[in-house]
């Protein structure tokens, strides 16, 4: 990984942090900031894509209620993680983006507007150019 010190998560970056089933790359970026050397952006938008999939069942997980009041836990606690309000600039952003899917166009919009990379395997972003992602 180069000089970046900072990251914004897509909701599978968080589910796959969590289960501790990231890819190298990604992992890398979620050890940084466990460390201390770099901050990983939450969308709001994606906090609240994760609390809605495992409400609904789509994690592995035999408590849903119970998994997602730990996560909320676990993220006042850490100082590594910080939620992250879609600015007025990131909607300006968001205006010009060319991604279907609302959530995805609102976290690529975060991650651009914050000249971040963004952590994900969502097909969707390869499609912006001026977007980095992080994955493999």
């Amino acid at each position: 990984m180069d000089s970046v010190t900072d990251f914004v998560a897509d909701t599978v970056g968080l589910v796959r942090y969590l289960e501790d089933s990231l890819p190298p790359a990604a992992n890398r970026a979620f050890k940084e900031a466990e460390r201390g050397r770099a901050m990983i952006f939450l969308p709001e938008i994606a906090l609240g894509e994760f609390l809605y999939i495992t409400l609904r069942g789509r994690v592995r997980i035999s408590d849903p209620v119970s998994l997602a009041g730990e996560v909320l836990d676990q993220l006042r606690s850490a100082a590594y993680i910080t939620l992250s309000p879609l600015s007025l600039e990131a909607w300006k952003t968001f205006l010009g983006l060319n991604i279907s899917e609302l959530h995805d166009r609102m976290i690529a919009a975060d991650a651009m507007s914050r000249g971040l990379p963004l952590i994900s395997n969502d097909p969707s972003f390869a499609a912006v150019k001026q977007l980095r992602t992080i994955w493999r």
